[in-house]
């Protein structure tokens, strides 16, 4: 099959992996690290019975006992490698639609070359250890004799054993189950999304089956035009306030310590840990759940483009304002770019436009390049200008010091040297930041400007605080430590007409609204439910106690043509009228 016949078997030493003894050995010591990939025994049968299901079915077409195990334990195992890198980085295990919804991305191979090449060689290297080990163990293993109706009867066995063993978690919200670090068997659980390409979502039945809503009049109120402030949003990639861990002795004030001119700093919930600042910026910019789709969730920016109406950016246009985004990665990275225009984003800038060198620049660099595009806009546009800024400095990985020769005060942060590095970057960080808004306050003139700033995600450096304060299942659980960030608001010569709402932690789809809300900014029907709604819930959406008046809400969208959710919704709107 691999070799030909003039090739000699090897003997000897691989010989003696293929004794049955050996075999058993090997795989005793498969149970316990399945224990340790899975962290909950209760899942490692399931997991089990994929290795012998997949042994079974190598064996049928093989004949070989040793090779099949074997095989069957290399291949499990390096899903497991690559689903345990995801979780670390991502906190969402690796899931059957990576490779349909983001393989054909060339931008996500360039940022994970880019950023990620240190950890992509040794999983590619026990790739090409694992394949020569396979040919080696094929070469040195002898067919047993059994027929082919006998082992096709074994895998039949086998493949039984696989429903029967199911994690019974994983039948009730598969969502949850991507987040609780399950690295051996997530993978395949996730082929029983499958069926969602062609039965439609739960979310979308739920909502189907919500009492039809009166819709949301086409109008937008946008004040004073001549009172309109330029609105400038930040996202702080990675960036969560250390305060939150005891485990950092100078967290207190970390963030205003560096950036005294941002506003205070309040706690924010968002639904992605590690990565994925796009799930964050969609809800952001749209008022919606992401973790309401599920496991869709890190998809979302693919499968709304052009099924949302109403968003911020569309909003604030009809009002007259520019809308501008300005992002370190590809136009077409996990199709941001596309989702950003689609939702009412004028120009959308990306690492090609702001001429970038790489993705992960100092933060400076990004401002510097607003600065260039304000300028620009205010000699060639009378409109306001709404533009978001998104950063990179903090981003991981953290096994090297960048900006190397900058060294700044109370160095370092933590003994960890990753989390230490996390922390001064993030120090840096703020350090631009605080340059930033001195611009704005000296550039504020009579028009006057806003600046909310918001973390989109913590970073995978915070994991072991998180576990330590919050428990090892923290990530499964969106109300906990693992999901606070922070945002601050910081106005010039535009007073707030009220204070943002004071909660424990607001949910970031509700952060956009209350900032209209606040500043007198211009509002929608829909904008001015969702501040009630943020009331009615107590700031959560997702989570929101009465979820019935949650669902209601999104009806009452769908039914004007706002969210295009499934067939009996209105058509888009594709105009607001303006007040």
């Amino acid at each position: 099959m691999f070799v030909g016949k003039a090739i000699s078997r090897p003997q000897g030493p691989l010989r003696a992996f293929c004794h049955p003894l050996a075999l058993v050995l090997i795989s005793l010591a498969g149970v316990f690290g399945a224990g340790r990939a899975e962290h909950e025994w209760l899942s490692v049968p399931f997991s089990l019975t994929l290795v012998a299901a997949l042994a079974g079915a190598v064996f049928l077409t093989s004949g070989r006992l040793a090779f099949s195990v074997y095989l069957a334990w290399m291949a499990v195992a390096l899903v497991t490698l690559i689903s345990a890198v995801k979780f670390r980085m991502k906190g969402f295990s690796l899931h059957f639609y990576d490779t349909i919804f983001v393989s054909s991305d060339p931008g996500v191979y360039r940022f994970l070359l880019g950023s990620y090449l240190h950890l992509i060689l040794p999983v590619a290297a026990v790739l090409v250890l694992g394949i020569a080990a396979a040919i080696l163990i094929f070469r040195a293993d002898r067919k047993l004799g059994w027929p082919a109706s006998a082992r096709a009867l074994l895998l039949a066995l086998l493949v039984t054993l696989v429903p029967l063993t199911f994690p019974a978690e994983a039948s009730k919200d598969r969502y949850f189950y991507y987040m609780q670090g399950r690295h051996m068997s997530a993978f395949f659980i996730s082929l029983m999304d499958l069926r969602n390409l062609v039965v439609e979502p739960a979310f979308e039945q739920r909502l189907q089956a919500v009492a039809p809503q009166p819709p949301f009049a086409d109008t937008v109120d946008c004040g004073d035009r001549a009172a309109l402030p330029d609105i400038f949003f930040v996202l702080s990639e990675s960036q969560s306030d250390p305060s939150y861990f005891p485990q950092i002795a100078s967290g207190a004030g970390f963030r205003q310590r560096f950036a005294p001119a941002a506003g205070e700093p309040r706690p924010m919930q968002v639904e992605t840990f590690g990565g994925g600042t796009w799930i964050s910026n969609l809800s952001l910019m749209t008022g919606v759940s992401a973790t309401d789709f599920g496991w869709r969730s890190p998809y979302l920016t693919i499968t709304l483009q052009d099924k949302v109406a109403g968003a911020l950016p569309e909003l604030l246009a009809r009002c007259g304002y520019r809308t501008a985004v300005m992002t370190p990665m590809d136009f077409t990275f996990v199709n941001e770019g596309p989702f950003l225009k689609s939702i009412g984003f004028e120009n959308v800038l990306d690492i090609k436009d702001i001429a970038a060198p790489f993705y992960h620049l100092r933060d400076r660099f990004y401002y510097h390049a607003a600065e260039a595009f304000i300028a620009r806009h205010r000699r060639e546009d009378g409109r306001p200008l709404f533009l978001e800024i998104q950063t990179m400095f903090p981003h991981s990985p953290y096994e090297g010091r960048m900006e190397p020769g900058l060294k700044m005060e109370g160095e370092p942060f933590a003994d960890d040297f990753q989390a230490g590095e996390y922390l001064r970057r993030m120090a840096i960080a703020r350090g631009d930041l605080q340059d930033f808004l001195k611009q704005r306050e000296a550039e504020a003139g009579r028009r006057g400007a806003v600046v909310l700033e918001f973390g989109d995600h913590q970073s995978s450096a915070t994991k072991p605080f998180v576990d330590a304060t919050a428990g090892s299942d923290a990530l499964a659980k969106l109300d906990s430590l693992a999901y606070r960030t922070f945002y601050t608001l910081t106005t010039f010569h535009h007073p707030l007409r009220h204070p943002m709402p004071d909660m424990a932690s607001l949910d970031i789809a509700f952060l956009s609204a209350s900032l209209l809300d606040a500043a007198g900014l211009p509002m929608s029907p829909v904008m001015s439910d969702l501040v009630r709604l943020r009331d009615h819930c107590g700031g959560r959406f997702h989570g929101c106690a009465d979820r019935a008046e949650v669902d209601a809400h999104l009806r009452r969208r769908a039914d004007s043509g706002l969210l295009h959710l499934f067939p009996q919704a209105a058509p888009l709107h594709s105009q607001v009228e303006t007040q």
